[in-house]
């Protein structure tokens, strides 16, 4: 039972032996096709002469087919973007394409690359690495309680080392590992001071990242969004997914659609909202009895959250969709939970507030804290900043 690999002739098949059910299986891949390890697709067409033991109940599929020294894997089969090349010498078997709770591993990388990946001689294309590296890689992929909070950016690390093309902020590894040649020391996990130096080299990252965003308003609203929650994901890991432009429907009929739907490890869900750094959230001038009052942009925006927040609460999850949706994004065992949700709100800056005004915005804050984490920029930067001050003192 399980999965096997023979080449046969120009293409490579892999035979699949079902634990249980291979008639059902077979039925569903000849009428509308069938996932198999969650990682192969597998359609009638894609069906070939049993070659395994004629004993056994196989599902013989073909996945690849020889180009020069390589084995090109079919991408419709394994639902990839762009092209992966095996070498034909190579020994394949199943921790190639599947790692632990059938996850499939050239989808992960897939994800992360926009160029044709090969395995094999290391040097002969641009973007190839060594068997042996590729197996050590695939040994650092997370296990079951990883996955719920940084699978993608685990996987992002490990293969930053060997192809710094991936976009540099999921997990920054390059600037620390770069030090160190030996594939060995690069995965070591023994030593605390190696995980505390690569949260530092994470948040020093994220923090000058931030530092230069501000500087540059030029970027379309999506662009800046987007940039800003990959470095609120560093605050935030408890969260294993950030779906952007989730719509559900309102109370009043309208379709209500935040910035970002957070979905936590345990599957709650919150709202996540990221406006400009340009909107003034306080009066200028101190006014009723001498108090700053928060601008109507400011209020606004949180009264926004709690709409979304309330109706959220209001959602069913056995019938509305926006759960359905939600559900096909996450792990198969994290069903979406709308209970008591909560929202973040990014908004303005603080850096010129005098003492009055600081006092004032946190008497703001703290009383929606019930519902909203309402942070500035400058929060934001004054929260990285004291991260990386504490990761520094560890190091001392």
């Amino acid at each position: 039972m399980g999965i096997k690999f023979q080449l046969n002739h120009d293409k490579l098949v892999c035979i699949y032996v079902p634990e249980y059910n291979y008639d059902v299986i077979l039925e569903k891949i000849n009428k509308d096709g069938c996932s198999i390890k969650n990682t192969f697709f597998v359609k009638k067409k894609d069906l070939t002469t049993s070659i395994g033991d004629p004993y056994e109940e196989a599902i013989c599929f073909i996945i690849g087919k020889k180009d020069g020294e390589y084995i090109k894997i079919d991408r419709s089969i394994l639902n990839l973007r762009n092209n992966f090349y095996f070498l034909d010498a190579i020994h394949f078997e199943q921790k190639l394409f599947i790692a632990q709770k059938n996850i499939s591993i050239l989808k992960k990388i897939d994800a992360l690359i926009e160029f044709d990946f090969y395995v094999g001689l290391e040097n002969k294309h641009e973007h190839e690495i060594s068997y042996e590296l590729y197996i050590e890689l695939v040994k650092n992929f997370p296990n079951s309680k990883e996955l719920y909070h940084y699978t993608n950016s685990r996987i992002s690390t490990i293969f930053k080392k060997v192809l710094p093309q991936i976009d540099k902020y999921e997990m920054i590894y390059n600037k620390y590992l770069s030090k160190n040649k030996q594939l060995s020391f690069i995965y070591e996990r023994k030593e605390p001071s190696n995980n505390i130096r690569i949260e530092l080299e994470q948040f020093t990252t994220a923090l000058n990242d931030l530092k230069n965003i501000l500087h540059d308003t030029e970027h379309s609203e999506r662009y800046w969004q987007e940039k800003i929650c990959q470095i609120l994901q560093l605050l935030y890991p408890k969260y294993i997914l950030y779906k952007r432009e989730m719509k559900f429907q309102g109370i009043d009929d309208y379709d209500k659609q935040p910035d970002f739907v957070l979905v936590d490890a345990n599957g709650f869900i919150d709202i996540l909202e990221i406006k400009k750094p340009s909107i003034q959230i306080l009066t200028k001038q101190a006014s009723y009895r001498n108090n700053y009052v928060p601008m109507r942009s400011l209020s606004g925006s949180i009264q926004q959250i709690e709409k979304y927040l309330y109706c959220l609460n209001r959602l069913n999850p056995n019938t509305d969709p926006f759960f359905t949706i939600l559900k096909a994004s996450l792990p198969k065992n994290i069903k979406p939970v709308a209970l008591n949700p909560q929202g973040i709100l990014l908004v303005g800056r603080s850096n010129q507030f005098n003492k009055q005004q600081k006092n004032d915005f946190e008497l703001i804050k703290r009383q929606y804290k019930h519902l909203t984490d309402i942070m500035t920029y400058d929060d934001l930067i004054s929260r990285l900043e004291n991260i990386i001050s504490a990761l520094e003192l560890k190091l001392s």
